[in-house]
Formats: C-alpha cells, structure tokens, sequence
C-alpha cells in the first residue's frame, strides 16, 4: 500500500513536471533557445495565483496568476528575446539565466523572502476513499487538470489557425516566414503559452511546496531532464518523461531520500546512452 500511495505520489509530482517540461518544450521547439528563467515564471506563477486569491477567491486566483505570467513571458520576449534573433543560441541562455536572476531578486523585494501562505478551499482539502487507497482531493484535483490542459494543448495544436503556424515553425521557420507569416508574433505567443504553462504549474503546486522566492530552482534542472529523457521539441516525449522521472522520484525516496536527486541523471544518462535524442526525439520531428 505504501509502494501504490508512492506511485500515485509520483504520478501527481509528473504532472507538475509535465506542465514545466511542455512549456519549455514549445519553446525550445520553435525557437530553438533553452529558457533557464523557466524556473522562476514557476515561482511568479505561485506568487501571482497567492496575491490575486487573497485578493479574490482560489479559483479566480488560480485562473488569473499563470495568466500575468503568460503576459509577462509575452514581454520578455518582445523586448528582449527578439533582440537575439539570428544569433548563436549561447546569447539565449545567457540572457535567459540573467533574467531568472533578475526576476527572482524583483520578487523578494516585493513580497520578501520569506514563505507566503497558500490555503486550498474547503472543497478541496478532505480526502477521496479510492477503494484501495484513501488520497488527498487536492492532488487528485492536479491531476485531472494537467489532463484537461493536455487535452486543451492537443487540440490548440491540432485543430487551430495559430496552433497549427506553431507547429510549422518548429519544424521550418523559413517557409513559415516565406508564407507572409509575422514569426515575431510567432515567437511571442509561443514565448507566453510556454511561460503561462509554468505559470500553472506555480499554481498548482503552491498548495502543496508553500510559496517562497526559490521554489522555482529546484524544479528547473529535473524538468531539463525530463524533456532531455523524452526528446527536445517532443511533447509526447515531455509527457512521457515527466511520468517516468516523477515515479521514479517518488519510488526512489522509499529506498533511501537522497536517491531521489541521483535517479534523476541514472535515468537521463541510460536513456541517451540507447537513444541520444531521448524517447521521442527525432530529427525534424516536434509536437507529434
């Protein structure tokens, strides 16, 4: 019972991970540009989502926060993401590092440095009897959510005007631009959606981390592996690797609790041994 409570543990740990990884998926897969201040729109996510809840309810909050986020990604881009197109993608990361830096400082001066408290809604804060397992409301919530959202994401891809130009310009910004196609505007929708799905993931899992300013760093690197595991550009792939590494998280603090950061890179490192371009990853082949 305790080795099926850790699996469902880890499969609530994976969406989290998943909402992360598709975000920076979508961006590396059009833009080609690895975001390092991914980790902290996580942490803008959760501060956003505590402030306007205080201010409203936790519903409103949990709709409007990742929002703010997704407009603030929407700036970084058109302000400064732009400025680098063309050049090697060093000048990305470096850029994407210094504003994690940046933003994270911004917001210790804003609301400290200290935890902010998060309360769920009575509603979500029993327990459900599964019949083999009593588990949290609130985690069960998280998870039909990230499956809503996966359902959204597919659909916006497939079967919308714009989600279909993104997938075109992961796979030939050239023709997308030949085509008459602002890749600018491109840029900077898949730039918010990207963001505002980190901003999600803040929110989500505020409740259940508690909200401080360096909430972001420790989910960033796993979340690195996890679309490195399913393949860059893949969000199959995203999905896939964040069920496996949040599984496997949980089923390693069992054994013993610092094995929980080792099984991480065992993982990764057998994986790209078999496969160097992950699960999923193919040449040419993104958002499939």
């Amino acid at each position: 019972m305790i080795v099926l409570s850790q699996v469902i543990n880890g499969l609530i740990l994976g969406t989290i991970y998943i909402l992360m990884a598709l975000g920076l998926s979508l961006i590396r897969g059009t833009m080609g540009i690895l975001n390092f201040a991914h980790g902290v729109l996580f942490t803008l996510g959760a501060y956003f989502t505590v402030k306007v809840a205080m201010l409203t309810n936790f519903w409103v909050g949990i709709i409007i926060g990742p929002i703010f986020v997704g407009f603030v990604g929407m700036f970084i881009q058109r302000f400064f993401m732009r400025r680098l197109q063309g050049k090697h993608e060093l000048f990305g990361l470096l850029l994407t590092f210094g504003m994690a830096y940046i933003i994270e400082d911004i917001v210790k001066i804003i609301w400290g440095v200290g935890g902010q408290p998060f309360n769920i809604p009575q509603s979500l804060g029993g327990f459900v009897n599964l019949g083999f397992l009593i588990y949290p409301t609130y985690r069960l919530f998280i998870l039909g959510v990230t499956v809503l959202l996966l359902l959204a994401l597919y659909i916006f891809l497939n079967k919308t005007k714009a989600g279909l130009i993104i997938k075109a310009g992961s796979k030939d910004l050239t023709m997308v631009s030949l085509l008459g196609i602002p890749v600018q505007k491109v840029f900077t929708l898949v730039f918010g959606l990207g963001t505002m799905l980190a901003g999600i993931a803040g929110a989500l899992a505020a409740p259940m981390w508690g909200v401080q300013p360096t909430m972001g760093n420790k989910i960033l690197i796993p979340c690195f592996v996890v679309i490195c595991l399913g393949g860059m550009g893949s969000l199959i792939g995203a999905v896939v690797g964040g069920l496996i590494i949040g599984v496997a998280v949980s089923l390693a603090i069992l054994i013993q609790p610092f094995f929980s950061d080792l099984i991480i890179y065992v993982i990764m490192a057998t994986v790209l041994l078999v496969r160097p371009r992950g699960l999923f990853g193919e040449v040419g082949e993104a958002y499939e």
